[in-house]
C-alpha cells in the first residue's frame, strides 16, 4: 500500500508540473503541432516498451547470471505494527463474511483457474473489439460515398455543357467526350491554372494531367482464352516499321503514343498495379498498352487531341481505351482517383464503366479529431496489452505455439503491424507523389492510384482484423451456455451441412447454366454463369424485386413459368429449408446432450460474484442499490415464517394450475433410475453439507460479533479485557469446531 501511494503521489506531482508548464510557460502550440508531440511521445514510449526495456533487463539478467549479489541479512522493521486482539477479530470478521459466500462448488480450484483465464482474456479482447469498433467509427468519413456518387453520376450523364459517358455508344464519338466533358470541364487556358476548377462543382480540380491508355488487339484471339494484345512499336498512324528518328527519345513526343509503355516501374507500382481489370467483354492488363498524356491547358491538350484524331489513334484494332485522372475536392479535402474505361466490342458499338475511388490521403494523425486521437492512444496501450498478454506466456511455454487460438492471438498481431505500416507507408507516398505534382511539368501524369490502392487494401486488412478479433471473442465467449450450444451444433452438424450445401450448389449450378443458355443472350442478369447463380441465389433468399417472371419467357411461356416455379419452390423453399431443418435438429440435439452432460457446479457469474464482490457491493452502494433488510413491523422470526408461507403457497398454485399433483407427475413419469436415485442423493447430501456449513459459519459470525462489541465496551482502547475474561473466553472458544476459533 506504501508503494502504490508513493507511485500515485509522483504520478500526480509529474502530471501537475506537466500542466502548469503547459498552461503557464508561455508555449501556445496549434493543435496540430501538439498532436504531433503527443504523437512522439507514444511513439517514444512505444521505442521504450518494445526495444529498450528488455534491452536493460536482458543487461541486468546477464548481470545477475555472471555476478551473484550476496543475500543480505533478514533485519527485522522496528515500525512495523504489532497487531492487537482488536486487529485479529476484525480480520476474522470479514473472513468470515467472506467465507458465507463461498460453497463447496467455489473450491474446484481447476474451475477457479478457468474461469479466471476467461475473466482476463474477457477484459483483453472485450477492450480490444470495442477500440476497433470505436476506431473504424472515428475514422470513418461518410463524405466519402457522397462524393464518388456525385462525381459518378456528373461524368454519367448529359449536362448542358457536357457529354455523359453512358451516351458514348460508339468509338468516334469519344474524341468529342474527351473534348466537352473532360478539356472544357477541368482546364483553361491559364498555365498556371490558379482559376481552373470543374464547372459543375467550383471546389473540385484536377491534379495534374489526363493520361490516355489504350489496348491494341493483336488479331491473333482464338478459342475460349484471353485476348492477346500487341506491344509492337508502331510509327504514326499505326504504320510498320517503326522508323526511330534522331532525338526522338528526348524531343519528338509525338512518337510516344504509338510506342509501347517502357516506364521503369517501382516496387509499389509493380505490386499495386499489375493486376488485371475486369471488364464487360475481357480482362485488361494495367501496365500494358500505349499511354499519352495531355496538357495542363486547354489549347495544348486539343493539340494533343487533333493529333490523335487525325492519325487515327483509336481505330477498329483498339480494343479497350482508359482515361485515367485524379480529382481533389477543397472543401472536403478528398481525393478522388478516377478511371473511365470504354471496352470496343466486336459488336460494332462500345461498352463504357467508371471506376471512381474516393480516398482521404492527406489526412494523418496530426489531422485526426480529438476522439480519434484518444482512440488511437488506447489502441496502442491495449496493443501492447495484447502483446504481453500472448508473449509472455509464449516465452515460457513454447508448445503453446501449436495451439489454434495462440496462433490466431499472433495473426492479429501481425495484421495489426501491418496495417501500421501499410498506413506510415502510404503517408510517405503521398508525401513524394505532392512534392513531385509542386514541380510537375505540363504533361507529367501523377498516378495516385498506387495511395488509393494502399488505403483499400488497409480497409481490406481492417476487416480481416476485426473478423479475427470478433472470432477470439467467441473463442473467450464459450463460457455461456448459448454460445456452447451453437458451437456444438456446428460440431456436430458440419458433415451434414457440407453435404447438403453440396447438393445445393450442384442443383444452383446446374439451373444457372439452364437459365443462362435459354436467357443469357436477352437478359443481363443471366449474362453469365456466375451472374445467374448470383441472381438465383438472391431470389432463394428472397430478393425477388430485381427478377421479374417476363425474364424468364426468352425460350417460351411455358418453359418460363416452369423455370419461375422451379425457382421459387425448389431452390428458394424446398432446398433452403431443409438446410434450415437440418440445423435446427442439430440444435436441438446439442441442447439435449447439453442438458443430458450438465454438471452441477458454480457457473462464471456465481464465480464473478464471489471474486468481486466488494467491487460489486461498492457499485451497489454508490447507486443506492444495495441489499437491506426491512422489518416491515415484523420481527426476525415472523418475516422468515412468511416467506416460506409464500413459498409454499407459490408451490401449491403451481401444482394446480398443471392440473396435477407432484405425485401424479412423478407416475406418469415413471420411477427413476436407480442412477438418478443416487444423483439425487448425492445432490441432497451436498445441499445438507452446505447448509450445515453455513450454519456454524453463520453462528461463529454471531461469536465474532459479540466478542468485538464486548471488548469496545468493557475494554480498554486496544480493546483488552481482564485476565479473568479472557480465560472465560478461551472457555467459550472450545465450545466451537477447530476452523471457526
Amino acid at each position: 500500500m506504501a508503494s502504490n501511494a508513493i507511485f500515485i503521489v509522483t504520478l500526480c506531482i509529474i502530471a501537475s508540473c506537466f500542466m502548469i508548464i503547459w498552461k503557464f510557460s508561455g508555449f501556445d502550440h496549434e493543435t496540430r503541432k501538439f498532436k504531433a508531440i503527443l504523437v512522439a511521445f507514444m511513439l517514444a514510449m512505444l521505442f521504450q516498451f518494445l526495444i529498450f526495456d528488455p534491452l536493460r533487463f536482458l543487461v541486468l539478467a546477464i548481470d545477475a547470471a555472471c555476478w551473484p549479489k550476496l543475500q543480505r541479512p533478514l533485519v527485522p522493521d522496528p515500525k512495523a505494527k504489532r497487531h492487537t486482539r482488536m486487529d485479529y477479530l476484525n480480520l476474522r470478521l470479514r473472513s468470515l463474511r467472506s467465507q458465507l459466500m463461498i460453497t463447496s462448488g467455489h473450491r474446484n480450484e481447476e474451475l477457479n483457474l478457468k474461469y479466471r483465464t476467461i475473466v482476463r482474456e474477457l477484459w483483453v479482447y472485450g477492450k480490444l473489439f470495442l477500440i476497433h469498433l470505436f476506431l473504424n467509427l472515428a475514422m470513418l468519413n461518410r463524405l466519402l460515398y457522397y462524393n464518388g456518387e456525385s462525381i459518378t453520376n456528373l461524368l454519367k450523364y448529359n449536362h448542358t455543357d457536357s457529354i455523359g459517358q453512358s451516351h458514348v455508344l460508339f468509338l468516334h464519338q469519344v474524341y468529342p467526350f474527351i473534348e466537352h466533358t473532360l478539356l472544357n470541364g477541368f482546364l483553361s487556358n491559364d498555365h498556371h491554372r490558379k482559376s481552373a476548377h470543374w464547372n459543375h462543382v467550383n471546389s473540385t480540380k484536377l491534379l495534374g494531367v489526363i493520361q490516355m491508355r489504350l489496348l491494341r488487339d493483336s488479331g491473333e484471339h482464338y478459342g475460349l482464352n484471353e485476348p492477346k494484345y500487341t506491344d509492337k512499336e508502331y510509327s504514326d498512324g499505326w504504320s510498320l516499321p517503326h522508323v526511330r528518328e534522331p532525338y526522338t527519345n528526348k524531343y519528338w513526343s509525338i512518337y510516344l503514343p504509338w510506342l509501347p509503355m517502357s516506364k521503369s516501374y517501382s516496387f509499389w507500382e509493380r505490386f499495386f498495379l499489375s493486376i488485371r481489370q475486369h471488364g464487360y467483354f475481357a480482362t485488361y492488363p494495367e501496365m500494358k498498352g500505349y499511354a499519352v498524356t495531355l496538357r495542363n491547358t486547354r489549347d495544348d491538350s486539343m493539340k494533343v487531341l487533333t493529333y490523335l484524331y487525325e492519325n487515327n489513334w483509336l481505330d477498329n484494332r483498339t480494343a479497350a481505351f482508359f482515361l485515367d485522372f485524379t480529382l481533389y475536392n477543397v472543401d472536403a479535402n478528398i481525393f478522388s482517383v478516377v478511371t473511365l474505361r470504354f471496352e470496343n466490342l466486336p459488336y460494332g458499338i462500345i461498352h463504357s464503366s467508371m471506376y471512381v475511388n474516393s480516398v482521404s490521403l492527406t489526412e494523418t494523425v496530426e489531422t485526426l479529431p480529438w476522439i480519434g486521437m484518444i482512440c488511437l492512444f488506447a489502441y496502442a496501450i491495449i496493443w501492447l496489452e495484447l502483446g504481453m498478454t500472448v508473449i509472455v506466456p509464449l516465452w515460457f511455454e513454447p508448445k503453446r505455439l501449436k495451439t489454434f487460438w495462440v496462433k490466431v492471438d499472433l495473426l492479429i498481431l501481425m495484421l495489426s503491424m501491418i496495417v501500421v505500416t501499410l498506413m506510415a507507408l502510404r503517408e510517405g507516398v503521398v508525401s513524394k507523389l505532392l512534392a513531385v505534382l509542386e514541380m510537375a511539368s505540363t504533361h507529367d501524369f501523377i498516378d495516385f492510384r498506387i495511395p488509393a490502392r494502399m488505403t483499400e487494401l488497409t480497409v481490406i486488412l481492417m476487416g480481416f482484423l476485426v473478423c479475427l478479433v470478433t472470432l477470439r471473442l467467441w473463442k473467450v465467449m464459450q463460457f455461456a451456455s448459448i454460445f456452447q450450444i451453437f458451437t456444438k451444433t456446428l460440431s456436430l452438424a458440419w458433415q451434414a451441412l457440407f453435404s447438403t450445401a453440396c447438393v445445393i450448389c450442384i442443383f444452383m449450378c446446374a439451373f444457372g447454366i439452364a437459365t443462362v443458355c435459354i436467357n443469357g443472350n436477352n437478359n443481363e442478369n443471366f449474362r453469365t454463369l456466375l451472374q445467374g447463380m448470383a441472381t438465383v441465389m438472391c431470389f432463394s433468399f428472397g430478393f425477388t424485386s430485381h427478377v421479374a417472371p417476363s425474364d424468364l419467357f426468352n425460350g417460351g411461356i411455358w418453359l418460363g413459368i416452369l423455370i419461375y416455379g422451379i425457382m421459387a419452390f425448389t431452390i428458394a423453399i424446398l432446398l433452403t429449408n431443409v438446410f434450415v431443418s437440418i440445423l435446427n435438429n442439430y440444435f436441438t440435439a446439442a441442447k439435449a446432450v447439453r442438458d443430458r452432460n450438465r454438471k452441477d457446479q458454480i457457473t462464471f457469474w456465481d464465480s464473478l460474484s464471489v471474486e468481486y464482490a466488494d467491487t460489486i457491493n461498492t457499485v451497489r452502494e454508490a447507486f443506492g442499490c444495495e441489499r437491506k433488510y426491512r422489518r416491515k413491523n415484523r420481527t426476525v422470526a415472523e418475516n422468515i415464517k412468511r416467506k416460506m408461507d409464500l413459498q409454499a403457497a407459490a408451490v401449491i398454485s403451481a401444482r394446480v394450475k398443471r392440473g396435477r399433483s407432484y405425485r401424479s407427475a412423478r407416475e406418469r413419469k415413471g420411477a427413476e433410475t436407480e442412477d438418478e436415485a443416487e444423483e439425487n442423493e448425492r445432490k441432497a447430501q451436498a445441499q445438507h453439507i452446505d447448509r450445515i456449513s453455513r450454519t456454524y459459519t453463520i453462528a461463529a459470525i454471531l461469536q465474532t460479533q459479540m466478542e468485538i462489541a464486548e471488548r469496545r465496551i468493557f475494554g480498554d482502547k486496544d480493546g483488552n479485557l481482564h485476565s479473568d475474561d479472557e480465560s472465560d473466553d478461551s472457555a467459550m472458544e472450545q465450545d466451537l469446531p477447530r476452523q471457526y476459533v
